[in-house]
């Protein structure tokens, strides 16, 4: 498994942070225009880090309707290379689906192959191009779901009358970097599925190792 960078955090921390913040303005908690103190700081940090894994699995679940399938369901991997307005196309499709099926014949399908071919990189250590894009899928899905639960907040707070944080300025705000944070989501995620169509491609075809990926 790998170790944790500085991105993966910032993925729990800011979106956390931002539905810390959204609710703590939102519903008069805090001071709007006061800093806090150093401990109150270290304490805001821990809460966003927690806020954050939960916001994660919130993500996790939300993630598959940015390509229009309902949330909660399996999101495939070859989401936006294949089919309409897709990367490849139907020839190109055929193609890549007949390589992975020669290179991994135990597997029963498309997204089961993509995983041994995914496996398969990262034990030959030629995944760093998708690690990177992996972490930013996550930043990007987490930053999406934030800005969700952070608007909820927002609107709930001023439908009960604390107007600290003015929903008519912050809605719209929201809805744009939810549009913007969604976009870079799904480029990401075609460029990972892309990355690992490429490199197994790349691969020798050696029979054997394929078998034990």
């Amino acid at each position: 498994m790998d170790n944790l960078t500085l991105y993966d955090y910032l993925g729990f921390v800011v979106p956390g942070g931002l539905v810390v913040a959204a609710a703590a303005y939102g519903f008069d908690l805090a001071p709007i225009h006061a800093a806090p103190s150093t401990p109150g700081l270290a304490l805001l940090t821990a809460a966003a880090f927690v806020v954050g894994h939960i916001n994660a699995a919130l993500g996790n679940f939300l993630q598959p309707a940015a390509w229009v399938h309902r949330p909660g369901s399996r999101l495939p991997s070859s989401a936006g290379l294949f089919g309409r307005r897709g990367l490849y196309s139907a020839t190109q499709q055929a193609g890549i689906e007949q390589h992975f099926a020669n290179r991994f014949p135990q597997a029963d399908d498309f997204q089961q192959r993509f995983n041994l071919g995914y496996t398969e990189l990262r034990q030959k250590e030629l995944d760093k191009a998708a690690q990177i894009m992996n972490q930013q899928i996550g930043f990007y899905r987490n930053m999406a779901a934030g800005i969700v639960v952070a608007l909820c907040v927002v609107i709930v707070a001023a439908i009960l009358g604390h107007h600290t944080l003015r929903w008519w300025l912050w809605v719209p705000l929201g809805v744009t970097g939810e549009a913007l944070f969604i976009f870079r989501f799904r480029r990401f995620w075609v460029r990972f599925g892309n990355e690992i169509v490429r490199g197994v491609q790349t691969l020798p075809n050696d029979a054997s190792s394929s078998s034990d990926a």
